[in-house]
């Protein structure tokens, strides 16, 4: 046994001796003419900053072969052999979570398989860096460099891009094992505090020295003269949030068809969840006739624009995503832009960078609004209408385009590839990470929670001219915090639901109100097993509750709040059925006399719940404007809970407060019958206190002679005493 053990060591140790010293000499044969591998993919935001790298690779080393390592069928395979690069596939697969084992093992077992092959990709070609920019395409290229340079000792510069504030997985995950990790924005050093290099975002030459607005250009279209161009695009794969909002904003841009000119690039999406092409066409289909058939003389679509430069060139405003990539060569060209960010991405860098482009002064922005499509399936969405609205304001103020195409081109970062390779080649000295990240200002972070408190201690502060500007530093703010809030609103998680309820109401966001009337009116049966645990229906109690809280709040009764109010007075839960009647007595200016409010807060005060019976006798006298509604309130003067009994007192009150009611002897014969006695030990006793505000008013009333005459005075202050 102890001979196999040596025999075995001594195999692999001669193994790795062998592979060690084949790595080492084809690496000094490759010396002459070294070999760079790109790797990063997926979509186009990956591969054009390999692109902008490799041109100042070029500019400097001619002779180095350049080998770009990618996945077959993605962005890279459509870019890459146009630009007469050697493209060599790998197998990835993208993480999906450690939710789904078979999922997880399936991305384990594919890596494991692609890094193999990147491996004998090395050893065939030995490179002198490994340059990449994420996305999980790119995984097995790092982690098979990794390995031979921490194995084999291999002489391998390993660098990183991340064009993001917020860094992908790949990047995250590898980023403490390679040599240098180049970011866009100073805030992403807090992830790479010890190899970070700030060094912008790499945008091709191509893009910000190409052809001029006036030049001849060899383009599928042409563009009549005196025309505003408006470039719409989603990036490589396209987007169909914006393709649909594309084809919903023609009919409003039709009236100005001979004044604007639209190129749409649809993407390349041909997946059976979402066709680009297909989807876009069917939707054009179904426009008014009048509509297509003009559609020639101002709308052009294709599904990619590989010279993206010169549809850069003509253009006079941009609607696209908000990706790093995107924003740098809008900027660069100094491009008035419209972003609509994709939503639901690691840290919301994508709205991130369009609030720094607006901040700047280099565009607008428009959010996604998260709601279920006709099938009842999750989507975002963009209004096209809205869409329309923006592109026109904007595109008829040419004083506005000046001043939003300098405002771009002061956002722009230039050189960035200069300082990559300068730093790789070892020329420059990049900063210490730890001392740039201490000099950046870094602005609050507000997580839903902090942002939620925040908000309800200024609502407690003075509720009657809250705003949540209080807390939120401008309206672009309070903007973005709208848009994040509807997306809360879809989670799966009910707790995370929760809080965007709540904030829905903190924040004013009045278009919300539907999906809150929706939430409340929710009968969705949950699982056997979590009705067993005291579940009910999909929006749980405390969600139903706090959707009527929210409502109160934002201060709107329309027919679609009515109808909720209604259906949460019948709900299961108690705390539901109680914050109704609060809604009721809080809209009681609008309420007050209407028989069908009146008639059912009267059924609530037969409820098995006191504190539902005790809001409800609040309610009734805040809205009642009879005997029947007094009538009821001194039906509870015996009743078993206290707070019951203080809830009638307050009640009749507010009637006398109202000028509904006035002191007579059937009012002090109704308040005799009250017990004012209280089971539990405070140091006031609300009850007494109501009681005696009720007294005070009425004695307040007679001496001003606003009730009843002086013979009734005596015969009531002889009745109660």
């Amino acid at each position: 046994m102890t001979t196999f053990l040596v025999g075995v060591i001594i195999t692999i140790f001669f193994v790795f001796g062998a592979i060690w010293f084949l790595v080492n000499k084809r690496m000094a044969i490759f010396r002459k003419n070294p070999i760079v591998i790109l790797s990063g993919g997926g979509t186009g935001g990956h591969v054009y900053p390999l692109l902008a790298i490799l041109e100042e690779i070029k500019r400097r080393h001619p002779n180095y072969r350049i080998i770009y390592i990618g996945k077959a069928g993605k962005a890279e395979d459509h870019i890459i052999p146009k630009e007469g690069l050697q493209l060599i596939h790998t197998w990835a697969h993208p993480f999906e979570g450690i939710r789904n084992p078979a999922k997880l093992i399936l991305c384990l077992v594919i890596t494991a398989f692609g890094t193999l092959r990147c491996m004998i990709y090395f050893l065939k070609f030995p490179p002198l860096w490994v340059i990449s920019t994420g996305g999980y395409v790119s995984a097995p290229t790092i982690l098979a460099a990794i390995v031979f340079k921490g194995l084999f000792r291999a002489p391998i510069g390993i660098f990183l891009h991340e064009q993001n504030t917020i860094p992908g997985r790949v990047n995250l995950l590898f980023g403490k094992w390679v040599d240098r990790v180049f970011v866009s924005f100073e805030q992403t050093l807090a992830f790479f505090p010890e190899n970070g290099v700030v060094s912008g975002y790499p945008v091709r030459q191509s893009i910000y020295c190409g052809e001029k607005k006036d030049s001849p250009t060899s383009l599928p279209f042409s563009v009549p003269s005196g025309r505003k161009v408006v470039f719409i695009f989603g990036g490589s794969q396209g987007a169909r949030t914006i393709n649909r909002a594309v084809v919903e904003a023609l009919p409003y841009l039709f009236p100005y068809r001979h004044k604007i000119f639209i190129i749409h690039g649809r993407g390349l999406s041909k997946t059976e969840v979402y066709d680009a092409q297909r989807d876009t066409e069917a939707r054009i289909a179904r426009l008014d006739e009048e509509i297509r058939r003009e559609l020639p003389n101002f709308y052009y679509a294709q599904d990619y624009f590989y010279n993206i430069q010169r549809i850069y060139a003509i253009s006079d405003l941009v609607v696209a995503r908000s990706g790093a990539g995107t924003i740098s060569e809008i900027a660069a060209m100094g491009k008035p832009s419209i972003l609509i960010p994709k939503s639901g991405l690691p840290g919301d860098h994508q709205v991130m960078n369009a609030r720094a482009m607006k901040q700047a002064g280099a565009a607008y922005v428009l959010y996604e609004n998260t709601t279920h499509d006709e099938g009842g399936n999750l989507t975002e969405r963009i209004d096209g209408q809205v869409l329309a609205q923006m592109i026109l304001r904007i595109i008829q103020d040419s004083v506005l385009l000046s001043t939003m195409s300098l405002c771009a081109k002061s956002f722009f970062r230039r050189n960035a590839s200069k300082i990559i390779i300068d730093v790789i080649e070892g020329k420059a000295v990049p900063l210490d990470p730890k001392k740039v990240l201490a000099s950046v200002e870094t602005p609050p972070i507000w997580t839903n929670g902090r942002l939620l408190r925040s908000l309800q201690a200024a609502y407690a502060k003075n509720s009657s001219a809250y705003t949540p500007l209080e807390v939120l530093k401008d309206e672009d703010e309070l903007e973005y915090f709208r848009y994040r809030v509807g997306r809360l609103l879809y989670d799966p998680n009910w707790e995370i639901r929760n809080i965007g309820v709540k904030l829905v109401g903190y924040l004013l966001h009045r278009d919300k109100i539907p999906h809150l009337a929706k939430m409340i009116e929710d009968r969705t049966p949950v699982p056997w097993w979590q009705r067993l645990l005291g579940g009910d229906y999909k929006e749980v109690g405390f969600i139903r509750r706090n959707a009527l809280t929210s409502i109160r709040i934002l201060g709107v009764f329309d027919t679609t709040v009515e109808r909720a109010v209604q259906k949460a007075l019948e709900d299961p839960y108690y705390e539901v059925r109680a914050e109704a009647c609060r809604v009721i007595a809080h809209f009681s200016d609008m309420l007050a006399g209407k028989e069908i409010w009146l008639k059912k807060l009267l059924e609530r005060l037969k409820d098995p719940s006191f504190e539902v019976v005790a809001e409800a006798a609040v309610a009734i006298g805040r809205i009642g404007i009879d005997n029947r509604a007094l009538e009821a309130l001194f039906s509870l003067g015996t009743h078993h809970f206290w707070q019951v009994r203080e809830a009638a007192l307050r009640g009749i009150l507010s009637m006398l407060e109202r000028h509904v009611i006035c002191p007579s002897i059937e009012l002090y014969r109704g308040l005799q019958g009250f017990i004012l006695t209280s089971t539990d030990f405070v140091p006031h006793f609300p009850i007494r206190n109501t009681y005696s505000a009720i007294l005070a008013l009425c004695e307040e009333r007679i001496r001003r002679r606003q009730c009843p005459s002086i013979t009734d005075r005596e015969k009531l202050f002889e009745e109660n005493n």
